[in-house]
């Protein structure tokens, strides 16, 4: 586990601080008021995780759905093979919100023509409307 250091702290020891990352692989969690505020961690392991998001993302869940989320290093990607339906957004809030403006948004347009789906959409409404119902 990482060692945490308070802000004030890491701000008397910064360059301490950055030599034990960038030379001898320590990674720090800087707190404020005891709530983790960011993480120092070495460049080529920030670099590679930037990678590894881009490319492979992580997979998770939204609302029982499973989606990709996917980091590119300045904006959030999440994505859904179920509905094929997305998300963007520069912090990871704003975009499992995005999201979730867009599952409404599809949920609203099939309720609107649910009398004339054909089955594969019925199917989707179907999914959605449990959803909804679960979370309300």
């Amino acid at each position: 586990m990482s060692p945490i250091i308070g802000s004030s702290e890491a701000r008397k020891k910064l360059a301490n601080v950055l030599n034990e990352v960038a030379y001898g692989n320590q990674r720090y969690i800087v707190e404020r008021h005891g709530r983790a505020m960011a993480a120092i961690i070495p460049a080529d392991e920030y670099n590679a995780l930037i990678t590894l998001l881009s490319e492979s993302g992580v997979e998770s869940a939204i609302d029982g759905i499973p989606v990709k989320i996917r980091f590119d290093g300045e904006r959030y990607f999440i994505s859904d093979d179920a509905f094929d339906l997305y998300g963007e957004g520069s912090t990871l809030e704003t975009t499992q919100q995005d999201y979730r403006l867009s599952l409404q948004d599809y949920f609203a347009d099939l309720e609107a023509d649910a009398d004339r789906l054909v089955p594969y959409l019925a199917e989707r409404l179907a999914r959605l409307r449990a959803i909804f119902d679960s979370a309300a």
